[in-house]
């Protein structure tokens, strides 16, 4: 069920979600002839803390569709929540998200202490969090033709995302999805 677009809530253009776009692809084409060497350096890895590579991990993506499907849900449920709280205090909000998200992980990652964690997942299941107390009935359009009330959606991508980390979750931090999702379900309370 991927969403194709949703009914924006305002006109103007959402800088700061755009810049996060933009700066995520950019990241990504300047690192990818040696994403493993980077994604080790600059990615989170829970049994060698450092705070600095919670910023970098979610800048990092293992591979282009990673990028594509972060970056196309960020543009689909940024804008209406960055309109919502303003362009600063949404830059905040999501990197505070992508922080505790990643942080929630490291307590609770058990055996996975090697292993790199990268990506915006967390930062942007925080902006879902968000968009379901802000904008629970608004429509949504997802391929390949369905229209759905935005909180539904929403409310079963986060189902989806609590299955598939108590089946354990390959080789995706669906802990950290969810803990992004709590965040901001919880901080957007704070910034609206």
């Amino acid at each position: 069920m991927i969403p194709l677009f949703d009914k924006k809530q305002f006109t103007k253009i959402p800088y700061t979600t755009v810049l996060l776009i933009l700066f995520n692809i950019v990241f990504f084409f300047s690192f990818k002839d040696n994403l493993n060497e980077i994604i080790y350096s600059y990615g989170f890895i829970p049994g060698d803390f450092n705070f600095t590579h919670i910023l970098t991990s979610m800048f990092l993506h293992v591979n282009f569709a990673h990028l594509m499907v972060n970056m196309w849900f960020l543009w689909i449920f940024g804008d209406n929540v960055e309109k919502k709280i303003g362009h600063t205090k949404f830059l905040f909000f999501y990197l505070l998200c992508g922080i505790l998200s990643t942080l929630i992980y490291f307590f609770f990652a058990g055996e996975n202490l090697n292993v790199p964690l990268v990506g915006a997942s967390g930062a942007i299941s925080g902006v879902l969090g968000s968009y379901i107390i802000l904008f629970p009935k608004n429509k949504l359009r997802v391929f390949p033709n369905f229209v759905f009330c935005s909180f539904w959606y929403i409310f079963t991508w986060f189902c989806i995302q609590l299955l598939f980390m108590y089946l354990g979750g390959g080789n995706v931090a669906y802990l950290g999805h969810v803990g992004g999702f709590i965040s901001g379900l919880l901080l957007i309370f704070f910034f609206k």
